[in-house]
């Protein structure tokens, strides 16, 4: 099966989707999460669930214990995985954008993303909708942030040069480049 990997060869393949891979587990674990919704690692400090004991792991690593070991030589992010840093350098400090959706212009540096812009944009699916509201989306990163800053108002991101908080991290970046960008430039 290695050889499989460098080959390129994905040989199983999902009956309710266009998903390939390499291995039955794989697949097995594809099928739960996406199309079954069966996630059997769930973290005992909230309510994130996982289909892998290794995403279960890394969430409370990164979550929890703020344990992040890939840190980028640019800025001062850090992540608990490598392909994770190795994304963050290409989309923010290369730009590099290589997913492109091929009914519009949009453009990003993550598949994931690309994937979620069909489905809400060109495909109107917005599946996950607020307990709270009338809010839709097609993502539960999404549900999870308008939760979190519209009725819960949970700020999690904090200005280290001032007392300013914020529920998004793009609002942080905006307020330290509109506010302080003059300290970040003297450290550089």
């Amino acid at each position: 099966m290695h050889s499989f990997v460098h080959l390129g060869i994905k040989n199983h393949k999902c009956t309710y989707c266009h998903y390939q891979t390499i291995g039955t587990s794989n697949l097995k674990s594809h099928v739960n999460s996406v199309h079954l919704g069966i996630k059997q690692h769930k973290c005992d400090q909230c309510d994130y669930q996982a289909t892998e004991k290794r995403a279960l792991k890394r969430h409370v690593n990164s979550v929890h214990l703020q344990i992040k070991d890939h840190k980028c030589g640019h800025c001062d992010y850090q992540t608990t995985t490598k392909s994770h840093l190795k994304q963050h350098i290409n989309s923010v400090h290369l730009n590099i954008k290589s997913h492109e959706c091929s009914q519009c212009d949009f453009q990003t540096s993550r598949k994931g993303n690309l994937k979620l812009h069909i489905k809400s944009v060109h495909l109107g699916i917005k599946n996950h909708k607020c307990s709270y509201c009338d809010y839709r989306t097609s993502g539960p990163g999404h549900l999870k942030q308008h939760i979190n800053s519209i009725h819960l108002n949970i700020k999690n991101f904090s200005c280290d040069h001032c007392d300013y908080k914020t529920t998004q991290n793009s609002s942080l970046k905006k307020h330290k480049r509109n506010v302080h960008s003059t300290v970040e430039n003297s450290k550089k």
